[in-house]
């Protein structure tokens, strides 16, 4: 049986089971994601946010249930479909140029064609300058991948992604390692996007943007069965639904409008979320770290 697309998503999966070699992530997931908005994924390490990801992007094929992404079978979907995923999936190490890599997301041929393919047309190399551009990577162009910083290769990784010109982009914590200059600029390039009528499906664990930028999230916890909550951010996150999401990373500190500065010796990340309430995210490593007595990493 095969599923009608839902008025106004642009992505919609209907009872979803997925996973990887002996352990199934999700099971009979069902999830409407709106077209032309800003959406963020938000959840805890292991909640299944990169596997929702890689799933919509059809890098993950579910063992039940059907996928559409605008309209479409994800795999018909990839000539209009961006995707980033997080930088610890890249080999580095690979002698490519960012402009080789930024190029890689104009691929949309088998690699029958591509090899035959020796000449990119214009059209190529035009989005491939805008898209480096728009990441303020051009002045990087030429150098090897392997060189580059953490944030450098987030803003390469992104240009990849926006150089395929998507009517959907996929992006896996794309803010992660960008400094506040950078990370500025992602967001600004990715509002105009939506503007445009692009849909930006993102996940993130930076909750003092959620309000600011996302018009919709999805709380995802696929211990606590997946989607915990879905809308707009304002409505959405109440404690309950953050407690659920977050399960035991999360400890809310204080209620109402917080000015306050955590303390150095805090062991937790603070984020503020509007000026309704204050969060503080555990930093897992450094508590694992103390109960097992490991020293804590520079």
């Amino acid at each position: 049986m095969t599923i009608a697309p839902v008025a106004g998503a642009e992505v919609a999966l209907r009872n979803v089971s997925v996973g990887y070699p002996g352990h199934r992530v999700f099971e009979e997931l069902t999830l409407n994601i709106p077209g032309g908005v800003f959406t963020g994924i938000i959840g805890g390490n292991g909640s299944g946010k990169s596997t929702l990801l890689k799933t919509i992007a059809g890098l993950l094929k579910p063992s039940e249930g059907e996928i559409l992404v605008g309209g479409a079978s994800p795999e018909e979907a990839r000539a209009y479909l961006g995707y980033m995923p997080q930088a610890s999936n890249v080999d580095w190490r690979f002698p490519i140029t960012v402009r080789e890599l930024v190029a890689m997301g104009r691929y949309q041929f088998s690699w029958k064609q591509r090899l035959g393919r020796l000449i990119r047309t214009r059209d190529d190399q035009i989005a491939v300058d805008r898209a480096l551009a728009m990441m303020d990577v051009q002045d990087l162009h030429d150098r090897q991948i392997h060189e580059l910083s953490g944030g450098q290769r987030k803003r390469a990784l992104i240009a990849r992604a926006l150089a395929r010109q998507p009517r959907i982009l996929l992006l896996d914590e794309p803010s992660a390692a960008l400094d506040a200059v950078s990370d500025d600029q992602l967001f600004d390039v990715l509002c105009d996007l939506t503007d445009l009528g692009t849909s930006v499906i993102m996940t993130t664990h930076d909750l003092s943007t959620v309000l600011e930028h996302y018009a919709e999230v999805i709380c995802v916890n696929a211990s606590e069965g997946g989607i915990i909550a879905q809308g707009d951010p304002s409505l959405v996150l109440t404690e309950d639904v953050l407690r659920r999401t977050y399960g035991r990373e999360l400890a809310i500190v204080s209620r109402g409008d917080v000015h306050g500065e955590p303390s150095a010796d805090d062991d937790h990340h603070t984020l503020r979320l509007g000026d309704e309430l204050q969060l503080h995210m555990e930093d897992h490593e450094h508590q694992e770290g103390h109960r097992h007595g490991s020293p804590r990493s520079p």
